[in-house]
C-alpha cells in the first residue's frame, strides 16, 4: 500500500486545503507581485468555496466532481459513497467499460457494430438457403444437408464469440449510466460532522457557516448530553489535525479515528484513537478488547480523554448563545498509549 511514488507526491502535497505559494518581493518585481496577486484572487475564488448539502438523513454532500476531488487531495476529507475512500467509483465504471479517456468503445460504436452483424448474417443466411435450394436440386441426401448446416451454424458462431471478444462487457444495468463517451457521475462525496465542522471552523472553505451547519446536526440541545458525543468527537479531531495528522474515521477498525502521517495512499494508519471522557471508566475487558482489534491490524491503540473545563450548563449555555470557540477552548486534551501486555513477550 507504500505508494511513494513521485506523482503521488505531487498530486497530494497539500495537506489540507489552502495552498501557500512563496510570495515575490514587491519592491523588486511589481509586476511579478501583482500577478501573483491576481492568480491567487483567482485561486481563492475557484478553490476556497466548496458547496455542501445535507439531505434529510443527516449527511453532509459534496456533489460536484472537482470540488470532492479537490478536498480529497487536499487533506483526503470525506468518503466517497461508492467507493471505499477515494470517490474514484466514475472512473473504475469507465476502466471496466473501457471509456476511459474517450478511447473505448461508446455505445452508438456498439450499437452500430451489432447492426452490422445483423446485417451480414442475414446475407450469409441468404447465400446458405440458395446454397441449400441448389443442393436438393442436385438430389442430395438430408444426412449431407445437415452436415453442411452444422458446419454453416458453427461457423456463425465463431464469429459471435470473436465480435462480443473485441467488445467491452456491458451489462443491462450499464446502458444507463453511459452518456456518450463517459459514465453518469452518481458518487457523491459524504463528509464527516467533524470534517464538516473543522472545514467550516478552522479553515472556512464549505459554503455554509457553523451556525448554520450545527443546528442541522442537533435539531435542539437541551442538555449537555445532547452535544457531547459531538464536541468531544470534534475536539479531539481538531487537536490531532493541528499536529499535523491525516485524520479519518476508524470505524472498520473498531475506534473513533485513524491516524496517517501523510495519508492513505502513502502508508497504513499508524494509531488508533478512542475518544473517551475524561470521567469515564471502563473494565479491563472493554480495554483488552479495543488493543486486540486495533492490535491485530497492526496499529497502536490511543485513549484520548477530553476533559471539559467548564460545568455541562455553561457549555450548553456557550452552545445555544453560538459562541463555538469558546466552547471549543474550554475543553482539554489527554492521551494515553494502551498496549496490550503479553506475557511471552514482555518477560524484561
Amino acid at each position: 500500500m507504500a505508494k511513494r511514488s513521485f506523482g503521488n507526491r505531487l498530486r497530494y502535497k497539500h495537506p489540507l486545503p489552502i495552498e501557500a505559494d512563496p510570495v515575490p518581493s514587491l519592491w523588486r518585481n511589481p509586476v511579478q507581485a501583482l500577478t501573483w496577486i491576481m492568480d491567487w484572487a483567482m485561486r481563492w475564488k475557484e478553490t476556497r468555496i466548496i458547496d455542501v448539502s445535507i439531505n434529510q438523513l443527516g449527511q453532509i454532500l459534496v456533489c460536484d466532481a472537482w470540488q470532492m476531488k479537490y478536498l480529497w487531495e487536499h487533506g483526503f476529507f470525506g468518503t466517497g459513497q461508492l467507493s471505499r475512500s477515494e470517490p474514484n467509483w466514475q472512473a473504475r465504471t469507465m476502466s471496466r467499460l473501457q471509456l476511459e479517456d474517450g478511447n473505448g468503445v461508446n455505445l452508438e460504436a456498439v450499437t452500430d457494430a451489432r447492426r452490422r452483424q445483423r446485417l451480414e448474417f442475414k446475407k450469409l443466411r441468404a447465400e446458405f438457403e440458395a446454397k441449400k435450394l441448389k443442393m436438393r436440386q442436385m438430389g442430395i441426401v438430408d444426412e449431407q444437408f445437415q452436415e453442411q448446416e452444422r458446419v454453416f451454424l458453427k461457423e456463425k458462431r465463431d464469429k459471435e464469440l470473436a465480435f462480443e471478444g473485441d467488445l467491452p462487457h456491458i451489462r443491462e444495468t450499464d446502458l444507463e449510466l453511459i452518456e456518450g463517451n463517459t459514465v453518469v457521475q452518481l458518487e457523491k462525496l459524504q463528509l464527516l460532522p467533524v470534517e464538516a465542522i473543522f472545514l467550516t471552523y478552522a479553515i472556512p472553505v464549505l459554503r455554509i457557516q457553523l451556525p448554520q451547519l450545527l443546528p442541522s446536526l442537533i435539531s435542539e440541545v437541551k442538555c449537555f448530553q445532547d452535544i457531547k458525543r459531538l464536541l468531544e468527537q470534534y475536539v479531539a479531531y481538531h487537536h490531532y489535525r493541528s499536529k499535523g495528522w491525516c485524520v479519518r474515521s476508524g470505524i472498520k477498525f473498531g475506534c473513533d479515528l485513524l491516524l496517517y502521517r501523510r495519508g492513505p495512499p502513502f502508508q497504513h494508519a499508524e494509531y488508533g484513537i478512542m475518544v473517551l471522557d475524561a470521567n469515564q471508566s471502563n473494565d479491563y475487558t472493554w480495554y483488552s478488547s479495543a488493543a486486540r482489534v486495533v492490535g491485530g491490524a497492526k496499529k497502536q491503540l490511543v485513549l484520548c480523554y477530553v476533559e471539559l473545563l467548564v460545568s455541562e450548563e455553561d457549555a450548553v449555555e456557550l452552545w445555544n448563545q453560538g459562541k463555538y470557540h469558546a466552547l471549543f477552548s474550554s475543553c482539554k486534551i489527554h492521551e494515553l498509549l494502551y498496549k496490550r501486555w503479553v506475557a511471552g513477550k514482555n518477560r524484561d
